[in-house]
């Protein structure tokens, strides 16, 4: 066997081609074994025939879809709720608790406004909603004792509202109670509203003291309007107060309210003689005497002076009414009356505000108001020791004790506006007779 040698060109070695191929050999071995090293599926095998049916049966199993919760609001679809306005709640920052996006809500807030001002959302408004998967369908509240606004939204997808008329009946209410701790207690037991109560107690009180004449007792007897939605059957709000008696230390006093030919609707006593005088004997509500008229040692001066009117202990903010109609003499600071207002009612009588904590809105000189209308509200502006209205009424500029004054009668009723509310009465009577205590005959508005 012959060797191959190898070949000299020039002077040099050269390498053969059978080494050649030994080199090349060796290079791809290198590279299988660090292939096989770095690459675990390097070695894997291919499966069987049988193995492959089973894999193509598992991919085209059906996986299914992975799909968003929805907001709790719209979980049920088109289901009404109701949500109530809290303080603080804009109409906007509501429906976003509900769901919604800011977009979407701002575009049914103005969408409201064609209707009604979604500003003048109250707390304690109801609102019913009904939403879906693509957001809010309707929305339902009442503004007021006299429409319903409903928004729903189009199948183009914008929203319309409108109001509608509400249909609500009439229901005559009779409520009665004696009175063991407090007048307001006894009527929350009676069932009576609170602006009932509250219609009553500012009926009687030109002629009664609630502080000092009402005592443990003491009978009540009203009978009211409760207002019912005729499509729901829901009792919506409170009408007018039709009647009022008190038996205050065996003495019953009647009211009865009225509209005179051509005059305007008030209370008028059982001898036809309106209750209405030029002051109010207290204006504030629910009111505690803490200092009397007259001679007094002040808290806080230390020494004894006059007193010149009448302290009113109640909560701060509490509103105070004008006494009478008037026009306001003067709305600012008064050394140690604080916040002080002064109405003058006619040449004779004027009244005075002290310890506002401020005016309301619009009081200023030379603006005239309204017997009951808010001039301002409690505080303890001033030489004040805890929030108290203090209140004086001057005759000729000397000021007087507000609790004795005598002011003379209303309007008394004469010849055929006499019978015409001696017939109303006899009705009244009839009615009340007719209704046990806390029930009621539903007549149509």
């Amino acid at each position: 066997m012959s060797l191959e040698r190898p070949i000299i060109v020039r002077g040099k070695r050269l390498v053969t081609h059978s080494r050649k191929s030994a080199l090349a050999l060796t290079v791809l071995g290198l590279f299988f074994v660090l292939a096989l090293a770095f690459d675990p599926t390097a070695g894997a095998r291919l499966p069987a025939p049988h193995e492959k049916a089973e894999i193509a049966a598992h991919e085209t199993e059906t996986v299914p879809p992975v799909v968003p919760a929805l907001p709790p609001a719209i979980a049920e679809t088109n289901k009404p709720h109701t949500v109530t306005v809290q303080s603080g709640d804009t109409m906007a920052v509501l429906l976003q608790h509900e769901g919604l996006s800011p977009t979407v809500a701002q575009s049914v807030v103005e969408s409201l406004k064609s209707t009604w001002d979604p500003r003048d959302l109250k707390i304690g408004q109801e609102i019913t909603l009904s939403l879906d998967d693509k957001g809010l369908t309707r929305l339902e509240t009442s503004p007021d004792l006299q429409r319903n606004v409903v928004l729903s939204r189009r199948p183009d997808g914008r929203y319309e509202a409108k109001a509608l008329s509400r249909d609500l009946i009439r229901v005559p209410w009779r409520v009665g109670g004696k009175i063991v701790t407090s007048l307001f207690d006894a009527a929350t037991q009676a069932g009576m509203p609170a602006a009932v109560l509250a219609d009553v107690i500012h009926a009687f009180s030109y002629d009664v003291d609630f502080q000092r004449e009402v005592q443990p007792g003491d009978s009540f007897e009203v009978m009211f309007e409760h207002l019912v939605e005729s499509k729901t059957g829901k009792v919506v709000g409170v009408g007018d107060v039709a009647y009022a008696s008190m038996t205050l230390s065996g003495k019953t006093m009647q009211l009865y309210r009225y509209t005179p030919n051509g005059g305007t609707t008030g209370y008028f006593n059982a001898g036809g003689s309106s209750v209405k005088k030029a002051l109010l004997r207290t204006p504030v509500d629910g009111a505690r005497i803490s200092s009397s008229f007259g001679s007094r040692s002040h808290p806080i001066l230390g020494y004894t002076r006059m007193h010149k009117g009448v302290d009113f202990a109640v909560p701060q903010g509490t509103p105070i009414m004008a006494s009478g109609d008037a026009t306001v003499v003067s709305a600012g600071w008064s050394n140690g009356f604080g916040n002080l207002v002064v109405l003058k009612h006619n040449a004779t009588y004027s009244t005075a505000y002290g310890h506002m904590s401020r005016f309301a809105k619009g009081i200023h000189a030379g603006q005239h108001v309204r017997q009951g209308e808010t001039i301002g509200y409690v505080g303890m502006t001033g030489l004040a020791t805890g929030p108290h209205l203090h209140y004086e009424v001057r005759v000729s500029g000397n000021a007087i004790n507000p609790l004795s004054i005598k002011m003379p009668v209303g309007q008394k009723l004469e010849g055929r506006e006499l019978a015409s509310f001696q017939k109303l009465q006899t009705s009244v009577a009839q009615r009340v007779a007719s209704l046990r205590p806390n029930s009621a005959v539903a007549t149509k508005n």
